[in-house]
């Protein structure tokens, strides 16, 4: 495939937080444009996301700079050439590179290129997205009987960075029970009733309705963060669903983000305690016991290794324990924590590392190794619906794609209800 050009520009994401959108255009007249999103609650592993720092626009956080490296520098290295695959376009910016984080050019500038490439590529092959995508990731074991639904780990109430710190974690999901609800459609319409009947709750209580950064409800008059469990408890109940049954919880503890490394004490705000890694591991196995949890996400701070091993070797058989900050997509992280057995489920955000094969490549190990994987959403979205794609032509078995609400995640769910359509067929 030889590119004839490349264009980028500065949108803004859901959040009003500018961020990339680059168009790729083939001498085969095809195009591609991709939309890049962004996170509040990072890592420290994940790629650096090339920002303009200038506090007289967008309070520093511009994208310019990384604008100008797309149709500058990026252009005149890609403009003419014939790449033979998506590996070759996305190692040669990586290469120009040369960091391992992607500190020169930027992780968000790359990833902008490189899903736009493939894009481009996919429309020039007159394809589905995630044909392609599954044709690079399958090779010759591609079929259209790989292709399958995730089952949704649908938000409904939110706190931590995202929700104003409504409660100390981060995200409340719901899983519903694929064996009662058979279809993704089936799954998702029940998720929403539930969604629209926590709504109700929360009214009748006097509680806010407002909307955290991925769409969940984040009511600051909680009392505690199990007060949420609670009310979702009774959302449930009141849409006809038997908790425990047909939905159980999924939960993004996000805990690197309120453990403070001076103390190394988890300081959870909502419910005005400081606890040790030893005490919030208890605090954890309450809830665990006490609620239908079915997957947990950073139950422990990021650098804490030998403590995510302990806790995956004790509850790793009841639970999905997910590793999010803890691997940020990284191919050498994810080796780590399966060789620690520090985990036993992998996140996958495509900018956490900054190219498509990279992120195919983490999708990889952690299927190859036992591991079940996670495609995610960021609270900076757009409209852009290329993750949906990507669970479809992968083996990941869960999307996280934030509530039934609001435009840049219904976008991806709404994607996999077509995808769903065009399977039947």
């Amino acid at each position: 495939m030889k590119i004839k050009n490349i264009h980028a520009r500065e949108i803004l994401d859901s959040r009003g937080i500018p961020t990339i959108s680059t168009e790729i255009e083939l001498w085969s007249g095809d195009k591609g444009v991709s939309e890049v999103p962004s996170g509040s609650s990072t890592g420290k592993t994940e790629v650096f996301e090339l920002r303009d720092n200038d506090p007289s626009r967008h309070n520093g956080n511009g994208v310019l700079k990384a604008v100008e490296t797309i149709n500058g520098k990026i252009k005149e290295l890609v403009v003419d050439k014939e790449f033979t695959s998506q590996k070759e376009f996305d190692d040669l910016l990586n290469s120009t590179d040369g960091t391992e984080l992607k500190s020169n050019l930027g992780g968000n500038t790359i990833l902008s290129c490189s899903m736009a490439f493939a894009r481009a590529v996919t429309n020039s092959l007159g394809l589905n997205l995630y044909e392609y995508l599954a044709m690079i990731y399958w090779d010759k074991e591609y079929k259209e009987s790989n292709f399958k639904l995730p089952t949704p780990m649908v938000l409904v109430m939110e706190g931590g960075k995202h929700g104003n710190w409504a409660t100390d974690i981060q995200e409340y999901m719901i899983v519903p029970n694929m064996d009662k609800f058979k279809s993704f459609s089936e799954a998702f319409k029940s998720s929403t009733e539930v969604f629209h009947n926590i709504h109700d709750v929360l009214n009748e209580r006097g509680y806010s309705v407002g909307l955290g950064l991925e769409g969940g409800y984040a009511p600051k008059e909680l009392t505690g963060n199990e007060e949420a469990f609670e009310i979702i408890m009774k959302g449930i109940e009141k849409a006809g669903f038997k908790v425990g049954d047909d939905f159980k919880f999924a939960l993004d503890l996000a805990s690197s983000e309120f453990f403070n490394e001076e103390s190394e004490k988890y300081i959870l705000k909502s419910e005005k305690k400081e606890l040790s890694t030893e005490e919030w591991i208890a605090l954890q196995k309450e809830w665990y016991k006490k609620y239908p949890i079915y997957s947990i996400e950073d139950p422990l701070n990021q650098d804490d290794w030998s403590g995510w091993t302990s806790l995956t070797e004790e509850l790793g058989k009841d639970l999905v324990i997910i590793g999010d900050d803890l691997l940020t997509t990284n191919v050498k992280r994810i080796q780590n924590g399966i060789d620690t057995k520090a985990m036993n489920s992998v996140l996958i955000k495509l900018n956490q590392i900054g190219s498509v094969t990279e992120t195919l490549d983490a999708i990889r190990i952690s299927t190859d190794n036992g591991l079940s994987s996670v495609i995610s959403h960021r609270s900076g979205e757009t409209n852009d619906d290329f993750i949906a794609d990507l669970v479809i032509a992968t083996p990941a078995d869960f999307c996280k794609f934030g509530a039934p609400s609001r435009g840049e995640r219904l976008v991806k769910y709404n994607r996999l209800l077509e995808i769903e359509e065009i399977l039947k067929r």
